[in-house]
């Protein structure tokens, strides 16, 4: 079986995250206090519903394993159940690793490599039905590490390199073709052209505008209260700087930390090919990630893979 191969997402003095190459991950794609404050990455080995043996993106001895009773489920194959796993950080120790959303295979006192195995993710109460399994990670105070809030601050890993400005910077975005990739009665992945993404490497996003500088769009548009804006640095921007997607303003950022901002939608909805959706999930990935679209109901578009639909945004 072929070697894994890891990238650095996170690297700093204190902290470092590494995730698979084909992978995707996501700050702002969650409504949890930590997520709308780029507090937390979730990363995701596919973005289909099957469960997995997820891979740690950390090193560290396991410190804790502490099993936690989730809201009931509102979808099939859902359980009532979590886990939080702490793990030692070698860099800082006055820091730690938190980790959810993953049954552990391993136990204390356990040392963990990145990419080892760490258990086989679930779906718990704390998921929508349309979220894919993945792996919720936070670096936490050693005294500060289970509770919902506290999480700490990070930034990251964005490899300085001339952005490639070739791409129309004025799109309206309205009828825009998409390529199905795959269909669930949940939601559908599909991809936009190659114009509407950004790189800032080693990964790529949704491009959007702030003032004259692009950023990447993160989040759940429009379904979850905040959407997240990732800068190449330290946002440099006054926090009622509106956001566009192509020409159409989505939002008024309203805070910022360090390379994110934060953002309150506009009344946008989404539609595709002129129905009404419930919103689109984003990720990010070293590739140009797939996107999500999420319907109001089940089974409400009867598509075939690979086909061209169209997304649009009414303001």
């Amino acid at each position: 079986m072929p070697k894994t191969e890891f990238y650095d997402i996170v690297k700093t003095n204190d902290l470092k995250v590494s995730i698979p190459q084909n992978s995707y991950f996501t700050i702002g794609t969650s409504p949890y206090y930590a997520h709308q404050h780029g507090l937390a990455i979730d990363i995701y080995h596919n973005l289909t519903l099957d469960n997995y043996r997820a891979l740690s993106p950390i090193s560290g001895k396991v410190l804790k394993i502490k099993h936690v009773v989730a809201p009931k489920p509102k979808f099939i194959g859902g359980v009532n159940t979590d886990y939080i796993m702490l793990i030692s950080n070698p860099s800082n120790p006055k820091l730690v690793w938190k980790i959810m959303h993953v049954k552990p295979d391993v136990k204390i006192g356990d040392q963990i490599k990145i990419g080892d195995p760490l258990g086989t993710t679930i779906r718990s109460g704390y998921f929508s039905y349309w979220s894919s399994p993945h792996l919720h990670l936070e670096a936490r105070s050693f005294d500060d590490a289970v509770r919902a809030r506290g999480g700490i601050s990070f930034s990251l890993s964005i490899i300085t390199k001339k952005q490639n400005s070739d791409d129309p910077e004025n799109v309206k975005f309205e009828n825009i073709p998409i390529e199905i990739h795959s269909i669930y009665p949940e939601f559908l992945l599909a991809k936009f052209s190659k114009y509407f993404y950004y790189q800032f490497p080693p990964f790529y996003g949704l491009k959007v505008r702030i003032n004259r500088q692009f950023c990447i769009l993160d989040g759940g548009i429009p379904h979850y209260k905040i959407g997240t804006v990732l800068s190449r640095q330290r946002f440099n921007l006054n926090s009622t700087n509106s956001v566009y997607l192509g020409i159409d303003k989505i939002g008024t950022l309203h805070e910022t930390n360090g390379q994110f901002g934060f953002f309150k939608f506009d009344f946008i909805k989404f539609l595709l090919n002129n129905s009404e959706i419930r919103g689109i999930s984003l990720y990010l990935a070293n590739f140009m990630p797939l996107i999500k679209i999420i319907p109001f109901q089940k089974n409400q578009f009867s598509f075939k893979e690979n086909s061209i639909q169209y997304l649009s945004i009414s303001l």
